[in-house]
């Protein structure tokens, strides 16, 4: 496995254009590995998807915002000739991303770079990447229109282009969390929404202006029930880590109730579900550029190609 650094010093975790990624942190990779345990279905169909629209096995992949690594796993096991470039703006995930390759035995395959994706990432790749893959990462950066128009220029012709993002649609049931307290779950939604969370975008005609053809958007959707440990403890986590983060704008009966539904989730006595939109788009490098299309891409920047690594040049 090789590991690259970009002249962006982020040895602190600095999550540029988002904030800063708190060292002390250490259930947010739990969170997210449980997450990719329950939504393996949704990204399994994005794999079908993509492998559907490419001519020929992948040889060069980016993983752009890699996190823990669900991704870049993903895409070696499935596609196991391709060397998976994962980028992310996070030593720490990096580092679980490393663990957990290794533990999968596709570390081979692997190599890590820490970057700032609001920034030049594109010069340490290789050109002619084969698949872009940006797994709900999108809407943590600052520009995600210029993102776009990068993958768009590292991307051979008739490469494609998988993202991952939430919707606005999330649900609870029962409605009160299980606590008698009528409407929680929707007060909560709704403090998280005046918070900006989810995140959410429609990303169909920012993938069009970009120059992509082909988009396609599918609607998921992510189920967590408590009835089951996974699910369980997603939701003991992520209700706990919503608390903290709306905690001045409920009552103090709302608070003691959501108390009360983590406490349930904690023992094992909840029959908590909880549903959070979630939709993939897949998009194609037109293998002709279009006049048209490059006009719609006006405010783009010519990209520096980096040379490919020596095992790249070993896998043609």
């Amino acid at each position: 496995m090789t590991h690259t650094h970009s002249s962006h010093d982020l040895s602190n975790h600095e999550r540029l254009g988002h904030g800063i990624l708190p060292e002390h942190d250490s259930v947010l990779p739990e969170l997210l590995a449980l997450d990719a345990a329950l939504g393996a279905p949704m990204l399994a169909t994005a794999l079908d998807a993509a492998g559907a629209l490419l001519e020929a096995e992948p040889l060069r992949v980016i993983d752009l915002g890699a996190g823990t690594g669900t991704g870049t796993i993903a895409l070696a096991t499935r596609f196991p000739n391709a060397r998976i470039h994962s980028l992310d703006a996070s030593f720490q995930m990096l580092e679980r991303l490393i663990a957990t390759a290794e533990a999968a035995g596709v570390a081979d395959q692997v190599g890590t770079h820490l970057v700032d994706l609001d920034g030049d990432w594109s010069d340490i790749v290789p050109p002619g990447v084969d698949l872009a893959w940006a797994a709900l990462s999108l809407h943590h950066m600052t520009d995600p229109e210029e993102v776009l128009r990068q993958v768009f220029e590292v991307l051979r012709p008739g490469g494609v282009l998988v993202v991952t993002e939430f919707t606005d649609v999330t649900t609870y049931d029962p409605a009160d969390l299980g606590t008698g307290r009528n409407g929680l779950g929707a007060r909560v939604v709704n403090e998280l929404a005046a918070h900006g969370y989810p995140a959410t975008a429609e990303w169909t005609t920012v993938l069009e202006t970009a120059g992509f053809a082909a988009v396609e958007r599918t609607a998921s959707a992510l189920t967590a029930s408590a009835l089951t440990p996974d699910g369980a403890r997603y939701l003991e986590v992520l209700l706990a880590r919503h608390r903290a983060l709306i905690s001045e704008n409920l009552s103090r009966e709302d608070l003691a109730a959501l108390d009360d539904a983590i406490a349930t989730l904690c023992v094992g006595t909840s029959r908590l579900q909880m549903t959070s939109g979630r939709a993939f788009w897949t998009a194609i490098r037109p293998t002709n550029d279009d006049p048209n299309v490059s006009a719609a891409r006006d405010g783009a920047n010519p990209i520096a190609r980096a040379k490919d690594t020596p095992a790249d040049e070993a896998r043609r």
